[in-house]
């Protein structure tokens, strides 16, 4: 009689099920579960719903939650509710020790940095194989000297780690070198990705008579994304390179700000703000565009940036981040300093500028380069390894 070898069972510790980067690469890398042997599942710490719940259902990926405070209901008296939420917070480390020495899962992977220390405390407690994946600058901005400590002591040989990006990385743990185990410069980087196959296949748009050039970009509107120096620039290039629309698709708590500075620049027939966008609608997103923006002033290796690359499209970036990683200068796009207005609006002047005929090049050599070096069918191996080689430990 043939046995069924049992399925690896892993659990994410996410934020919430909205659009975002990790959300995406976690949907995409499940494509391969069934070859690897893996069954997977998300828990979420923020909240229960998410635009993508009914997408990781599809993927026979099961939902779950465990919030770090309870859900904001808006009850009143609203100060003493607000005050009940944060007390209960302190309850977060025995309902995820509970729930997951009741789930037993073969491995859980933490992909959201609020209250590493406590996720880490009760894996270890609980004795379940674990790795950090680091995608974000600034995962671990608190307690470092604890950290370095715990690491030392009880996590050096339990704790896998890995990123997304190697600026990534250094940015986190620059500081542990001396102690990380076995080797800081053998810490896998193993950039995120998806499926960049509905990307690949997009027919450009050829019509070299259109004066417009249309520019786009998909992100979350907040601080790190940069879209406020990017209106900024526009409105300062608008008199010599007037004939640009810009399509930003995406949503969040800039939005109401960024509106206004569209009306004050008297941008509204320039710059469009769609909104959070399906993620089946994003070929056709950038099927729409001459080229791709990513003004970001903080970031890990952004997914958007890598479909854009498929896409064919020319792309100006800042050096945020992992974005050096990914884009060759002058090559694969044009990168300009972080947070430097300046750089922005010279970088922005010479793309547009640029004949398109070497904006079809660059777009081409982006799109190789995306299919050498971020195919998901790659990734989800690489990180099947990583999986098994946790496991043997």
């Amino acid at each position: 009689m043939i046995q069924t070898k049992t399925k690896t069972k892993i659990i994410h510790l996410i934020g919430s099920l909205n659009p975002g980067g990790v959300q995406t690469y976690i949907l995409n890398i499940s494509n391969y579960d069934k070859v690897h042997n893996i069954k997977r599942e998300v828990w979420t710490l923020y909240q229960k719903e998410g635009l993508l719940h009914t997408e990781f259902l599809k993927k026979s990926i099961k939902v779950s939650s465990c919030q770090i405070i309870p859900k904001d209901k808006n009850w009143r008296p609203y100060f003493l509710w607000k005050k009940l939420r944060r007390f209960a917070g302190i309850f977060y480390f025995f309902r995820l020790f509970k729930k997951l020495k009741t789930s037993k899962p073969s491995l859980v992977i933490l992909d959201e940095p609020v209250r590493i220390i406590t996720q880490f405390f009760i894996l270890r407690l609980l004795n379940i194989p674990m790795i950090w994946n680091i995608h974000a600058e600034k995962s671990l901005t608190k307690n470092k000297a604890l950290f370095k400590w715990i690491y030392k002591y009880f996590l050096k040989k339990k704790l896998t780690i890995i990123s997304d990006s190697k600026y990534i990385l250094t940015k986190n743990l620059s500081y542990m070198k001396d102690c990380i185990y076995p080797n800081f410069e053998d810490i896998p980087i193993v950039h995120a990705t998806v499926d960049l196959n509905k990307f690949l296949s997009i027919n450009k748009k050829t019509n070299i008579n259109n004066p417009k050039i249309i520019i786009g970009s998909i992100g979350r509107l907040n601080w790190a994304k940069g879209y406020d120096l990017l209106i900024q620039a526009l409105y300062k290039i608008k008199e010599e390179h007037p004939n640009f629309y810009l399509k930003i698709a995406g949503d969040g708590p800039y939005r109401n700000m960024l509106e206004d500075m569209i009306d004050k620049y008297y941008l509204r027939k320039n710059i469009f703000i769609l909104g959070e966008l399906h993620y089946n609608d994003i070929p056709k997103f950038l099927l729409s565009l001459d080229l791709y923006i990513q003004p970001s002033i903080s970031e890990g290796s952004p997914i958007t940036l890598k479909e854009a690359m498929a896409s064919s499209l020319p792309i100006l970036a800042s050096t945020a981040g992992g974005i050096p990683e990914i884009i060759e200068h002058n090559k694969t796009g044009i990168l300009f300093e972080n947070k430097n207005t300046y750089e922005l609006e010279k970088g922005l002047k010479k793309i547009i500028a640029m004949e398109q005929s070497l904006r079809t090049k660059m777009g081409l050599r982006a799109r190789v380069s995306s299919l050498k070096r971020f195919d998901i069918e790659k990734t989800a191996e690489t990180l099947s390894n990583i999986y098994d080689s946790v496991l043997k430990k």
